[in-house]
């Protein structure tokens, strides 16, 4: 029984550990820029976050990639990252989606938004050629 109660304990005190840290957006938007999208968000609330990482997938990617990760500086500020790779692939829409990371090493999904892409042939072929250099 005393060891019953020791677990219980220490779950009850580990969920109040998650409960206190929070992320609440104002926003998450993705707009294009030419060959790019500039990808930008704002928290509102941006309470025991150490950093931000951002994915992409493709509609040719099974999974999302970590394209960028970004450390914490503060609720009221803004984030931005351009993604001027997205041009590689031939995809018509691209998933992008954001993660906090906690400073007691825990992920959450905070936000996903996808887009249409359609890229020139042109842009197509070039970014096939500068992949095959990387």
């Amino acid at each position: 029984m005393k060891g019953l109660t020791l677990i219980i304990l220490v779950v009850v005190l580990a969920g109040a550990g998650l409960a206190s840290s929070t992320v609440k957006l104002s926003y998450f938007n993705v707009e294009r820029e030419g060959n790019a999208f500039m990808i930008s968000w704002k928290a509102e609330i941006e309470q025991d976050v150490r950093s931000y990482e951002l994915y992409r997938k493709t509609s040719y990617a099974s999974t999302f990639s970590v394209i960028h990760t970004l450390n914490a500086h503060g609720a009221g500020k803004e984030y931005k990252f351009k993604d001027d790779q997205v041009y590689k692939s031939a995809s018509e829409q691209v998933d992008y989606r954001l993660e906090v990371v906690l400073n007691n090493g825990l992920r959450q999904q905070i936000a996903e938004k996808p887009v249409n892409y359609t890229p020139t042939a042109l842009r197509r072929t070039w970014g096939s050629i500068k992949a095959m250099f990387q």
